[in-house]
């Protein structure tokens, strides 16, 4: 039965969400280095290591600092081929639509690498034409290196403080460094009830297997998906109503409230003084400094 698998796969899917998630959450209550770290002081440092990224434009210090995000992985207790199939997973996603027209001579002319097709001559189609050879360029390829080690090193260092660190803690840490109060309870509040909708799915779907003893046709099958689609959403759309009478009638006044408390230790001065030392070495490096 197609269907039957189609509904065995999406049930997959669905448990798989919930198991990587939680299976995520488990790396921020172990003993490393990160994990020590106060919230408040990963969330400031991380930025400034992100923003440090996008000003670098030497390949060599970019894959620098993917490695020394792997290092800290490892010290973190990661491991570390979870994190580079969590990491390697979002670049080709990010990068591959923009990195590989890049490096043809029809977007990045320069010198050629590797003829890829020979025409018999020059093509136009009013404004737009292309060479007689479609070439990989080492501009190109220089420049596709350069945005890959980027988004690469920024993906790794993001999906590193997502893996060391509780959510409640990062939400926490983002109000008390003056984040506006609603995109905070925003962040919390989906955070907490994607679980919720992830199990109503994962039901709807369990329900429908239950009762499918002949297979649909493709009409009725899209039928049923729409009217889940509008079901959900009736839900949610109930549930928010629901939860923020709950949270009136429980005093909430619009303030959110954590129960992490936060505590700044010499390991925070230690990382604070790392993180800066090492941005200063990057930037002289940069410069061309450290190179004369």
């Amino acid at each position: 039965m197609p269907k039957a698998r189609f509904l065995d796969k999406t049930l997959l899917a669905v448990a798989n969400v919930a198991q990587q998630s939680l299976f995520s959450e488990s790396f921020s209550v172990r003993r490393g280095l990160l994990q020590a770290l106060d919230a408040r002081v990963k969330l400031v440092t991380f930025l400034f290591i992100l923003i440090l990224i996008s000003f670098l434009h030497d390949p060599r210090s970019l894959w620098g600092l993917y490695i020394v995000s792997l290092a800290l992985a490892g010290l973190s207790r990661v491991p570390l081929g979870f994190f580079l199939k969590r990491v390697w997973l979002f670049v080709p996603l990010f990068s591959a639509a923009i990195v590989l027209p890049a490096v043809l001579n029809i977007v990045t002319p320069g010198d050629p690498v590797w003829v890829l097709l020979r025409l018999s001559g020059p093509r136009t189609w009013g404004p737009y034409s292309l060479p007689a050879e479609i070439t990989i360029t080492e501009q190109g390829l220089r420049g596709a290196n350069l945005f890959l080690s980027r988004v690469a090193a920024s993906v790794a260092f993001a999906i590193l403080l997502t893996l060391t660190s509780k959510w409640s803690a990062i939400f926490s840490g983002l109000r008390s460094l003056f984040a506006p109060r609603i995109f905070v309870m925003t962040l919390s509040m989906t955070e907490r009830y994607l679980f919720v909708f992830l199990r109503l799915i994962q039901d709807m779907y369990r329900a429908r297997k239950s009762r499918t003893i002949h297979p649909f046709s493709p009409a009725a099958e899209r039928h049923w998906t729409a009217s889940r689609i509008g079901v959900t959403f009736k839900k949610s759309i109930d549930m928010s109503e629901d939860i923020h009478k709950a949270m009136l009638s429980r005093g909430f006044q619009g303030e959110f409230r954590s129960l992490d408390r936060f505590h700044l230790s010499p390991a925070d001065a230690a990382w604070v003084a790392a993180v800066l030392f090492a941005g200063v070495v990057l930037i002289l490096f940069e410069k061309g400094i450290l190179n004369s």
